[in-house]
């Protein structure tokens, strides 16, 4: 005898939006040369790749004002504009991941990230971000921050994704 077809799931009363892929684009002020800072940032942009889509731009070094026109006007349309600033809000490894997973949710997917040169970010890119973030409560050299934000995005994406990357 033939057995009835199963019945269709209730739809949960409240609809879950898809994840977005997300499109990362890190703006950070530093030079062009060989750098192995840069080269271990270019290294987790590279892991990133199986899981976002990114771009790495680097604006050319000058003085903060000259930092801060070359910035603004890459934000035309930057989505999601989060800044890396010492006196920004510190966060774990997990809250990142939450955010992280917060921008897949609640996003388009574009998210800019923008890492200030020696004197840090103009105020006026400041103004304009919808997240400050901080690293750490060092101050850390901007090439060096580039590589700590490019491992955590990383390690960010690991944790959603229960792989086994990170430990702690």
């Amino acid at each position: 005898r033939p057995r009835p077809s199963p019945r269709p799931r209730p739809r949960s009363a409240v609809a879950r939006k898809s994840r977005s892929v997300l499109r990362y684009r890190i703006l950070w002020v530093g030079r062009r040369a060989q750098d192995p800072l840069v080269a271990a940032a270019q290294d987790y942009v590279e892991r990133i790749t199986h899981y976002a889509k990114i771009e790495l731009i680097t604006l050319r070094e000058g003085s903060l004002a000259d930092e801060g026109r070359a910035m603004l006007a890459k934000l035309d349309d930057c989505g999601e504009l989060v800044a890396l600033d010492v006196r920004g809000k510190a966060v774990s490894t997990e809250e990142l991941a939450q955010l992280v997973s917060r921008w897949e949710r609640e996003t388009d997917g574009r998210v800019t990230l923008v890492v200030g040169g020696a004197d840090g970010l103009h105020p006026d890119v400041l103004a304009r971000a919808r997240v400050r973030l901080s690293l750490s409560k060092l101050t850390l050299p901007h090439r060096l921050a580039l590589v700590v934000l490019t491992e955590q995005l990383y390690r960010a994406h690991t944790i959603l994704r229960r792989e086994p990357y990170h430990r702690a």
